[in-house]
């Protein structure tokens, strides 16, 4: 039974990227994502006839947690499942003098309680076969106070200390589990923050107003920038590999 990955946010950005990288490599994939219709979706349009047949994508809402451990559950239990990425997310900009609750539960729901049902659920699993590797794709905004974006920070920390913690728990049954901290990305999440559509200076050359560096390699990442990544944490390669992060920003957060 050929090496199945489950990749949560598959639909498109960085989630896509993924996907297709590891299919290009040989996996198999099934991707979750809360959009509809997964034969519309941007990574399963991006397929060509010889990888094809190895895609899955199934249409869940993974904060909807009773309905996503059925589905985990049924995936498990159908695929020789290897590996799990998780990395679905939402940015929802605001103060936090002025971040509403409903905006700290839908971010912690999709950022932080969903990502750790599904893992706890997959590592469980991958424990009793003795082997399986887990990536969470959280921020380097975890490392770094950024204005307006305390929401997605705080989420994405609470997540990269998570995994670092289960990890630890894990290593006992040579299960790994390693984070990769995207900065600044060229996706639609991205572009939400743009004024038009060009990325502007400010994002490149930082801004002292904002207590914000630049990006010292002088470019934005490619969501394949943080497939490559992700790819090599999850392969034979990265055999001796867990509980790290990985920080792929150009240097923006220079090296803290």
């Amino acid at each position: 039974m050929r090496s199945t990955v489950i990749v949560t946010g598959a639909a498109r950005g960085i989630g896509a990227a993924i996907s297709l990288k590891l299919l290009q490599q040989g996996f198999a994939v099934i991707g979750l994502d809360q959009q509809v219709e997964p034969e519309c979706w941007e990574i399963t349009q991006s397929l060509n006839s010889d990888i094809y047949s190895r895609w899955m994508g199934i249409s869940q809402d993974i904060t909807v947690e009773a309905q996503t451990e059925e589905v985990i559950e049924k995936v498990l239990a159908q695929h020789n499942v290897v590996g799990l990425v998780n990395a679905a997310g939402i940015l929802i900009m605001t103060s936090l003098l002025d971040a509403k609750r409903e905006d700290w539960l839908r971010t912690f729901a999709v950022n932080l309680q969903a990502p750790i049902a599904i893992s706890q659920q997959v590592a469980k699993y991958f424990c009793t076969k003795k082997q399986g590797s887990i990536v969470t794709v959280s921020s380097n905004s975890a490392r770094m106070p950024r204005i307006q974006l305390g929401m997605y920070a705080t989420s994405k920390a609470a997540l990269s200390h998570y995994c670092r913690n289960l990890a630890l728990e894990t290593a006992q049954y040579n299960v790994r589990v390693n984070i990769v901290s995207p900065g600044s990305t060229l996706t639609a999440m991205q572009k939400q923050l743009w004024s038009n559509d060009q990325p502007p200076a400010t994002v490149i050359h930082g801004d002292l107003s904002q207590y914000r560096t630049g990006i010292p390699l002088q470019k934005l990442a490619e969501p394949e920038d943080i497939a490559n990544v992700v790819f090599f944490l999850l392969s034979d390669q990265a055999a001796q590999i867990t509980m790290q992060e990985i920080v792929v920003d150009g240097g923006a957060t220079l090296g803290v």
